[in-house]
């Protein structure tokens, strides 16, 4: 049996590695492309508002009463706050999340029309054949609605950083993806924390992109 399952895993060892360099378990850019990260290290791109990290956006929805807005706000944030669930296959795919147990709408108000949501998710930087590298990310998420409109702030945002055999501490995103943290003296994005910072803003982007979806 010992004999077998070494004789397996060569056989599979080259056909992981081709798919590595492929991309099927890696991130990276094609061979010969550098991945443009611009945008990330932009001056700003992640906000602060009196010294904390918070994403401001309001995302329209032209005609639609607040109602009817918050009727379909709120059937999207239970599933997309759904506790131990998993959205997709890949989560190289924009709309990929893995939520933890922590992971919950905290407040549906219709009358006032404030929807609140804990986020509890896993941000995967890189899956490698035999290794994954990610963080886990805390947010609060909140979501006022209006006639034609609603208004986005996700705020209170943290990481649980791998310190390596399985220890993580808790990193306020204050001390780790804000320019000040983030950017050298040239305005490029350190190394350790950018990956945090280039996550975070995807993750921000694509969920005002599946609000914006399923209000209108």
């Amino acid at each position: 049996m010992k004999k077998f399952l070494i004789a397996l895993f060569a056989v599979a060892l080259p056909m992981m590695m081709q798919a590595q360099s492929e991309g099927l378990f890696s991130r990276k850019a094609p061979k010969g492309q550098k991945a443009d990260l611009s945008a990330y290290a932009a001056k700003g791109a992640v906000p602060e508002v009196d010294g904390k990290v918070v994403f401001k956006d309001v995302i329209a929805a032209p005609g639609k009463t607040k109602d009817d807005i918050f009727t379909k706000l709120a059937q999207w944030a239970s599933l997309r706050y759904e506790a131990n669930s998993v959205m997709g296959d890949d989560y190289r795919d924009a709309n990929f999340f893995k939520n933890l147990e922590f992971a919950k709408v905290t407040k549906a108000d219709k009358q006032s029309g404030a929807l609140q949501c804990q986020g509890a998710e896993e941000l995967i930087f890189s899956l490698k054949a035999l290794a994954k590298n990610y963080t886990q990310a805390f947010y609060l998420l909140n979501l006022n609605v209006r006639d034609g409109q609603v208004e986005f702030e996700l705020n209170t945002l943290s990481f649980n950083v791998d310190l390596g055999e399985g220890q993580f501490t808790r990193v306020p995103a204050e001390d780790w993806i804000t320019d000040k943290e983030c950017l050298n003296k040239k305005g490029e994005m350190k190394r350790i924390p950018s990956k945090f910072r280039v996550k975070t803003i995807d993750l921000v982007e694509e969920l005002k992109k599946e609000i914006a979806a399923a209000i209108n």
